[in-house]
């Protein structure tokens, strides 16, 4: 489904994120008005026939109701019209309660994207979250039980923050009923309070490498499990470069990563060659491994085909034992 974002920089924000400087990245400094955002439509619905407006870049639920239900009878308008298909919004999972879960589904929002960022709760003490694993565990309870499917954005590389953490933090997110998945390492942005614990000398940020590594394995984990990784990444337009200060960008990030896993897999089945479709040529055709092309994606391995799934499946296993055996030391 095409997504055609409304940004919101900061609205609905109670509380300041030591990561965050949205308008280092988006170059959205105050939402546009009405008018704006009706050229915005109409300009998008030529390119496409079917797509879904989203609420981003603020805490949506968290701003005044008038507020909320101006934005969301202006989108009902397109989505009752047929011009577009539905809305979709995000939110902090501590600004989740029945009763504005249930002003959203009366005016027609079908999915909710939590910034939960992580499941450990020192981790989103240090980052200034506000909010503890229970509170997304309760978030994610109500969405289900208002039957309105949600999807999860973490972050790896945060202040305090481990491969561990990560892995076990892409593991619950596949227990709490996601649907989707965004993962994007932590950059230094200038203008957030990041910055100047990165100037201080009391934050390191991951290399390029150890993010790929990271996000290829939480990949697996997520999608071995039937949660579809929609982004892997920050999108930073490339005028607003040099508002990165330090951390792992790259603008083929997701690319990386998932060139990454593919090697994995066939390291780890020890595979012969990897099987590939038209649709995966363009990065399977990076790896220097031999190579066919066939009905779909996966390993041959001792003169037998593994799926791509279930070689998923294996690996992510393997690495949920390792972490499991870990955290036990």
């Amino acid at each position: 489904m095409k997504i055609l974002p409304i940004f919101l920089p900061q609205r609905g924000c109670k509380n300041r994120c030591i990561f965050c400087s949205q308008w280092a990245v988006t170059g959205f400094e105050r939402p546009s008005s009405f008018d704006e955002l009706d050229k915005l439509v109409h300009s998008y619905s030529k390119t496409t026939h079917s797509f879904e407006i989203a609420f981003y870049g603020g805490t949506f639920t968290s701003i005044d109701e008038s507020e909320q239900l101006s934005y969301l009878r202006w989108a009902s308008r397109y989505v009752q019209t047929g011009v577009c298909s539905g809305i979709r919004l995000s939110t902090r999972p501590d600004e989740i309660d029945e009763a504005r879960v249930r002003l959203l589904k009366e005016h027609g929002v079908r999915f909710i994207e939590l910034g939960v960022q992580s499941f450990d709760d020192e981790v989103l003490r240090l980052n200034g979250r506000g909010y503890t694993q229970s509170d997304v565990l309760k978030a994610c309870e109500i969405l289900k039980e208002f039957e309105i499917d949600f999807g999860v954005h973490l972050m790896v590389g945060l202040l305090g923050d481990e491969a561990m953490k990560d892995i076990l933090s892409a593991w619950q997110t596949t227990k709490i009923g996601a649907k989707t998945c965004r993962i994007h390492p932590t950059l230094v942005l200038k203008g957030s309070m990041l910055e100047t614990i990165y100037q201080r000398g009391e934050y390191v940020p991951l290399d390029l490498d150890t993010a790929i590594e990271i996000c290829s394995d939480m990949t697996a984990i997520l999608e071995s499990h039937g949660v579809r990784v929609i982004r892997l990444g920050l999108y930073v337009p490339t005028e607003l470069l040099r508002n990165v200060v330090a951390g792992p960008h790259h603008p083929r990030f997701g690319e990386l990563v998932r060139i990454n896993l593919v090697e994995k897999l066939y390291i780890f089945l020890n595979a012969s060659s990897i099987v590939h479709t038209d649709r995966e040529s363009s990065w399977v055709s990076r790896l220097n491994v031999p190579k066919s092309r066939g009905k779909s994606l996966g390993f041959l391995v001792q003169g037998g085909f593994v799926p791509w799934q279930d070689a998923l499946e294996r690996y992510a296993e393997k690495i949920l034992k390792e972490v499991v055996l870990c955290s036990k030391r």
